[in-house]
């Protein structure tokens, strides 16, 4: 299953958790409608007051209409909340950011693992959180979209585990990100919390009549159906989530073993879990609601959202003999087998440049990704990383990107950024110009990328300088590149979830209503590169013909005002739409099948606009570092 497939199993679920949250509704609707009839029956009879029918249609209306009014209400009030992003909800637990600057040594080494994942899958760097108070092994993976999600571990998780055993457990929560987990997660809360508010009603009803003497017992029944209902409620929302959550856990594991290609990692952190006296436990008031979202069982219950350890374990490795080991025992290293990594792993390695399969490698990794992260991480000056840990050296490292080589352009460029920016900003930006200009084509996206947990502590204000200083460094030399112009639309996509809540958008789901907008996306690939107009022209049918669509089409001159509309417009569109125009994208850039590094960058930067994280293509060659 690809990423495409996982989006779409995703989005069936939703519908299926629609479909099970309305018939909740209604049986809550019915249950206060039967209540509260039986209230008024119960004060007829005791007033002496002929009976009343059990259907009356106004009360069933206003007890429909009000019960939807408080479920519903609740729930959109805590997507809402929700909607500031995974740092809401890992705060909300108990979680603390954890900086880049760290001397902690087990923190880099979280921040380090967190880093080379989302470098191999193609994401934006996940910002990394630890929950101090939860001395239990475990971990989660929250936000709305990747642009806004944390990854975060418990103390005991970032204390307890070696460095493979937690490479396992964040590549099983970046699983969940790529298969779009996490949106389904927040729906899965936002459908509990609705629920529970009727039984908060009913405490309230308790509470109120335990006050009043007189005429106090029919709020008294009245608040305790409240809470029974309320929490009957609960209990099927409990199955559905265990429902829903238990196969998700079973494909996040599968796939964390495809990532790393070590079996033993995400093996060994599941039998530590097993033997740890705290196990995989959290206490923060808030795990009942989020425990679906964790990496082990967070909780206590008889519905539970995790399969249980040992059929993980055995799924894993099946030599496992359904013994734990004790703190202090030394756990049995296991050798990866090589049938069940490579099993995995099927059908879900890009490593060449056929246009046709560009699409396939969107929202996948291997551990072949993971080591060319690595070789990434290693091929960046000390330099310039040192300058990734806060908001200012990422701003310049952003900055030292978008640098012509040309001096007389270069001067331009600098006289322009100090008329916006601080002038230290200015001087730190020339001095890494040098470092920065000399690195790899490949490794411009990965700096991108990792300068971003700093540009997201940015404030509002800064941020919008920032934006502005990016758009005039892009454009100061009057010959704005396509690469440039889309690192102004990635690094807008990629941090406007942190300084703008996520907002519901309707995808565009019908390709024939997007063809200008494709038109022009592609009519502005072919003129990158071909000074040739008949080369300019086989590149743009070229990346035409792949698409279902039918034609002819005539190749346009947009503008990058219209180019960028384009890209909006397509990023919003569904996934399947998205895949058919990177396809139409890579054939397009890449037709002629000679392929340079910036080439192929400039696919990954189309389809990191297209909001499609695309690992890096692993075709030979050192990586060119410094000198």
């Amino acid at each position: 299953m690809n990423f495409f497939e996982h989006q779409q199993e995703s989005k069936q679920k939703t519908a299926l958790l629609a479909g099970c949250f309305a018939l909740a509704v209604a049986a809550i609707i019915l249950s206060v409608y039967a209540v509260i009839m039986s209230v008024i029956f119960s004060q007829n009879s005791d007033s002496g007051a002929a009976p009343a029918p059990w259907f009356n249609p106004d009360v069933f209306t206003g007890v429909a209409i009000t019960v939807l009014m408080i479920i519903l209400g609740g729930s959109l009030f805590k997507i809402i909340a929700m909607g500031r992003g995974g740092p809401y909800i890992a705060e909300s637990l108990g979680g603390r950011p954890i900086s880049q600057a760290t001397t902690d040594v087990d923190e880099l080494k979280f921040i380090h693992v967190v880093e080379e994942m989302a470098l191999a899958s193609g994401i934006s760097v996940p910002a990394a959180y630890v929950l101090d108070r939860e001395p239990g092994i475990n971990a989660f993976a929250a936000g709305y979209r990747p642009e806004d999600a944390v990854v975060a571990v418990t103390d005991g998780c970032l204390r307890r585990l070696s460095r493979d055993e937690l490479q396992g457990v964040v590549a099983h929560e970046f699983s969940h990100i790529l298969n779009g987990d996490m949106r389904l997660n927040i729906r899965l809360i936002g459908m509990i919390s609705g629920i529970l508010v009727i039984a908060s009603i009913g405490n309230i009803l308790l509470r109120t009549s335990s006050n009043s003497r007189k005429n106090g017992m029919p709020f008294i029944a009245l608040g305790l159906a409240f809470i029974v209902i309320g929490y009957v409620g609960v209990l099927a929302a409990r199955i559905i989530q265990s429902a829903i959550s238990r196969q998700r856990e079973f494909l996040a594991d599968a796939s964390a073993v495809q990532f790393t290609r070590n079996p033993s990692g995400i093996a060994q952190a599941l039998k530590k879990i097993g033997g740890f006296a705290k196990g995989s436990k959290i206490r923060s008031p808030r795990a009942s609601e989020t425990s679906h979202m964790f990496f082990s069982t967070a909780i206590s219950s008889l519905f539970a959202t995790h399969p249980a350890l040992t059929e993980r374990i055995q799924r894993i490795d099946p030599s496992f003999s359904r013994e734990f080991p004790t703190a202090g025992d030394t756990l049995k290293i296991m050798t990866p087998d090589p049938s069940l990594v490579s099993g995995l792993a099927a059908n879900r390695n890009f490593r060449g440049f056929q246009p046709e399969g560009v699409s396939q490698s969107v929202g996948t990794m291997d551990g072949g990704h993971v080591k060319f992260s690595l070789m990434l991480l290693d091929a960046i000056p000390g330099a310039v990383r040192a300058e990734l840990n806060d908001p200012l050296g990422a701003s310049a490292v952003v900055f030292a990107l978008l640098l012509d080589t040309n001096e007389t352009e270069k001067k331009n460029q600098m006289d322009a950024l100090s008329k916006m920016m601080p002038e230290p900003v200015g001087s730190l930006t020339e001095n890494l110009h040098a470092a920065v200009n000399s690195l790899d084509a490949r490794l411009k996206l990965p700096l991108l990328d990792l300068s971003l947990p700093a540009l997201r502590r940015m404030s509002d204000r800064q941020y919008q300088d920032f934006l502005r200083a990016v758009k005039i460094l892009a454009e100061a030399d009057g010959k704005l590149s396509l690469f440039e112009f889309t690192l102004q639309i990635i690094i807008r996509s990629r941090l406007e979830a942190a300084f703008h809540p996520a907002t519901a958008r309707v995808p565009r789901k019908n390709i024939d209503d997007l063809t200008d907008d494709i038109i022009r996306l592609i009519s502005r690939l072919a003129m990158e590169g071909h000074a040739d107009p008949a080369a300019e022209k086989n590149a743009f049918s070229a990346g035409m013909n792949i698409l279902p669509l039918p034609g002819p089409f005539e190749m346009g001159n947009p503008s990058f005002q219209e180019v960028e509309t384009a890209i909006l417009q397509l990023a919003n569109a569904a996934p399947g739409i998205r895949k058919s125009v990177l396809d139409a994208c890579a054939g397009c850039i890449l037709f002629d099948r000679q392929v340079t590094a910036e080439e192929a960058e400039l696919v990954r930067a189309v389809s990191y606009a297209l909001d499609l994280p695309t690992p890096p293509f692993l075709e030979g060659g050192r990586l060119k570092t410094e000198g």
